[in-house]
């Protein structure tokens, strides 16, 4: 079994909600990540706070990034057999009703110590 990282992302400011919508859309969430707990293969996850710090080879720069709107909202990590089951949990991930959402699959490679 692989190990895989989801990545959350969305459009800032594109999906205001007020704090009956906020209170929908955490239900939601739990939902979804409490479906695949219930298989076994929820390793963890968690939502991000805003900002942060983005550091490159030139500097250190606060967010928001100028490089674009997009933001880091969470991840996930589960287990899978491969991409393809990866796949089927990620399809009913709330950040895919989201304007602008998106969700990145990517397997965690083994790193050898």
């Amino acid at each position: 079994m692989k190990e895989y990282l989801l990545v959350f992302r969305a459009i800032e400011g594109a999906n205001r909600r007020n704090d009956a919508e906020r209170i929908v859309s955490m239900e939601e969430w739990k939902n979804w990540i409490g479906g695949i707990a219930a298989t076994g293969k929820f390793i963890g996850g968690q939502p991000l706070q805003a900002g942060g710090r983005l550091m490159t080879s030139t500097g250190i720069t606060d967010a928001p990034f100028a490089e674009g709107k997009e933001v880091l909202n969470g991840y996930v990590i589960l287990k899978a057999d491969d991409y393809k089951e990866a796949e089927q949990f990620s399809k009913g991930c709330p950040i895919l009703q989201d304007k602008g959402g998106s969700l990145e699959i990517r397997e965690i490679a083994k790193m050898e110590m």
